[in-house]
């Protein structure tokens, strides 16, 4: 028995009792409430009750391989899909698999992670199945011109995929944060490492918040939200995996044509920051000024009391304090 077998029981919110657990596990009940045990370690709220047995109070769905695939013209791609349990992080499988063959349209999945990681080693929090924690790995022949005019490119495809779920008034805060009315909604982490003198591997790490507890979003140092707050009925995760994975795709095979520049002029118009007075936060430097757009790179533009300045996203933070 593993995890996923026990917590695949108990989705219907159902009362189970041990002894049923174990007659339909093939397992002992003792292995049974160690399972409950592990699974309530991953956060999940499980009640026990006596003469009851067991029941999964959160309502969640599970990520499914077949059903992720259901999404027209997906099947076709040549992607591989790994969906994992528990990981450190979906940005480490792959980028361990740097320089080997198998990256290329690799594609890992997990319902939760316990290292997940954001820009400038922050931590990105992954509770189980409350967020798409999604990372994809690509072969570049040639390298594109600018990595940070990919990251924007990605991000509006993440956007793009939202759009055709129904959800409007998404913006991108640059250099990678996903925006919805003022808070933040997901991230993307971009990370690479040149193959040969023309070629690369990148590997881009997408975290979307999907349905987050009340408890955890006044836990985090900005305000936060989720698709869930967003619509009457939630898409299930499989939904939301098969899109933004057919849009990721989809900007890159263009990008790989040196078709680069259609997304970094559609970033300008879902641009949070565009026009705004703003702080940028350098080691040992703050830096006011104005935000007047991105450069065709993906660098931002600020102004500031000497003149329009770039900045690439190596080392800094980005503040609105309008």
């Amino acid at each position: 028995m593993n995890n996923i077998t026990l917590l695949s029981c108990l989705l219907d919110n159902e009362y189970h009792s041990g002894s049923r657990l174990s007659a339909r596990l093939g397992v002992s009940r003792t292995v049974v409430w160690k399972g409950i045990k592990q699974l309530r370690g991953f956060g999940l709220a499980i009640d026990a009750r006596h003469g009851m047995g067991y029941r999964l109070r959160d309502e969640i769905d599970l990520l499914d391989e077949t059903e992720i695939f259901r999404e027209p013209g997906l099947s076709a791609s040549g992607c591989r899909i790994d969906i994992l349990f528990d990981t450190a992080s979906t940005n480490k499988c792959l980028t361990d698999r740097f320089g080997q063959p198998d990256l290329h349209k690799h594609i890992v999945l997990a319902e939760g992670q316990h290292g997940g990681k954001g820009r400038r080693g922050r931590t990105w929090a992954s509770p189980f199945a409350r967020g798409l924690y999604l990372s994809l790995g690509w072969h570049f022949a040639l390298s594109p011109a600018s990595l940070n005019a990919l990251s924007l490119a990605s991000g509006v495809a993440l956007v793009r995929a939202l759009d055709g779920l129904g959800l409007t008034g998404t913006l991108l805060k640059w250099p990678n944060d996903l925006v919805c009315a003022g808070k933040k909604m997901g991230g993307i982490l971009l990370e690479a490492r040149s193959e040969t003198a023309a070629s690369c591997d990148v590997v881009i790490g997408i975290g979307i918040n999907t349905c987050l507890t009340e408890e955890l979003k006044s836990s985090l140092d900005q305000p936060v939200t989720d698709l869930a707050s967003h619509y009457q009925k939630l898409p299930v995760r499989n939904t939301l995996a098969g899109k933004v994975i057919k849009e990721q795709l989809l900007m890159l095979n263009q990008v790989a044509d040196g078709r680069m520049d259609e997304y970094v002029s559609e970033w300008r118009g879902l641009d949070y920051l565009a026009g705004r007075q703003v702080e940028l936060f350098m080691p040992g430097q703050v830096m006011p000024g104005r935000v007047t757009g991105v450069d065709d790179n993906g660098l931002l533009l600020l102004e500031t009391s000497t003149g329009i300045e770039k900045f690439s996203s190596g080392e800094i933070r980005v503040r609105a304090i309008d």
